[in-house]
């Protein structure tokens, strides 16, 4: 089968959480189309080579800024990525046309569907979070997506059913219909292994600039504090390698998969945003985790604050972080036991989207 793989380029989440699901498909003997831009393009081909064709993607405005909120900013780039959508979908359809594409596959990429393959997309913020939790506002915003995804066959939730990771995200929803909606679990491109837990701190900073770059400068200014501590700082910025060792702290440039499953693996505690991707990498290794959600970015600080609330997760703002004293709270905290991991999620989504070895 012949897939087009699209995927969203805002951070690289989208891109780490669905390489289980791309290796799968190149296991598989399936001919992959990827279609992303930026550091997911550079992640991706990386991570895959074989069996892969890359396709430079037209990228989305991002909403992300350090000066307001994600919501305001989100209203005001939204004609622009509605125009951006509109020529997607024509780039898509030029290439199903020329590629004989069987289907379609987009990670949070509204633009990536087709009236004549199977289109599916994989989404867990089928509801954006108010500022305020205004219900009014968060009605409408589930509205707007309903009919953004409404062009989707189905709609593929990263997350269970029941004691849920994401929360009113992606439950409780009032315009989707059940039948439309599949919950399968975390996906995660991590492995657990059989390894010590000698490294006391994994920093793991990602996201879109300028925040990327801001948690860096405020996590560096801090780490002072864990004097006498084995730290590793991955800096989320993928292209040439670069390893960099400081006292007892060794930074990385990014990981690369061996890496990372050795230093999550072998981390007593793991500081980062409170980006969902990440909230999933940290379950699926039950690990204990810090997280900072990035200032004004509504998701995160409600992602944040539901998994403090439901025992999960310690969280703390950004300008608000003790380093020192919130991490020994952190370890206070149960983590999260999934019901299932991502090997069996994958399963659900080639079964979710009816593909066959």
């Amino acid at each position: 089968m012949k897939i087009l793989f699209s995927l969203c380029s805002w951070g690289l989440g989208h891109a780490t959480r669905s390489l289980p699901i791309l290796r799968r498909l190149v296991k598989d003997s399936h001919e992959v189309i990827i279609y992303t831009s930026g550091r997911s393009l550079a992640l991706l081909q990386s991570e895959l080579k074989d069996g892969v064709r890359f396709v430079a993607s037209v990228p989305y405005p991002s909403p992300y800024s350090d000066k307001i909120g994600f919501a305001f900013r989100f209203l005001k780039t939204a004609p622009k990525i509605m125009k951006v959508i509109k020529e997607e979908n024509l780039e898509v359809d030029r290439m199903i046309k020329e590629n004989k594409v069987d289907m379609i596959i987009s990670d949070s990429r509204f633009g990536s569907y087709s009236r004549v393959v199977p289109s599916y997309l994989i989404f867990h913020q089928l509801r954006f979070i108010a500022p305020l939790r205004l219900a009014p506002a968060e009605m409408v915003t589930e509205f707007y997506n309903h009919n953004l995804q409404n062009k989707f066959e189905k709609i593929i939730v990263p997350d269970y059913a029941e004691n849920s990771l994401s929360g009113d995200l992606s439950h409780n929803l009032r315009y989707f219909k059940p039948e439309k909606v599949e919950y399968i679990g975390i996906l995660s491109d991590f492995e657990s292994l059989d390894v010590k837990q000698d490294l006391d701190y994994l920093f793991s900073i990602s996201g879109p600039e300028p925040t990327r770059t801001i948690l860096e400068e405020k996590l560096f200014s801090q780490l002072p504090l864990l004097n006498g501590s084995t730290i590793a700082v991955a800096l989320g910025k993928p292209g040439k390698f670069i390893k960099e060792v400081i006292g007892n702290t060794v930074i990385y440039s990014y990981l690369e998969k061996a890496r990372r499953d050795e230093l999550m693996n072998r981390a007593k505690i793991v500081v980062s945003r409170s980006g969902y991707t990440t909230i999933m990498d940290v379950a699926e290794i039950n690990r204990n985790a810090l997280f900072i959600p990035t200032p004004g970015q509504t998701e995160q600080v409600y992602l944040a604050s539901h998994l403090e609330k439901a025992g999960f997760f310690h969280s703390v703002k950004q300008g608000k972080l003790k380093l020192d004293i919130d991490a020994k709270e952190a370890l206070k905290f149960k983590g999260f036991v999934p019901p299932w991991k991502t090997k069996g999620s994958v399963e659900r989504f080639l079964k979710a989207v009816r593909i066959k070895d």
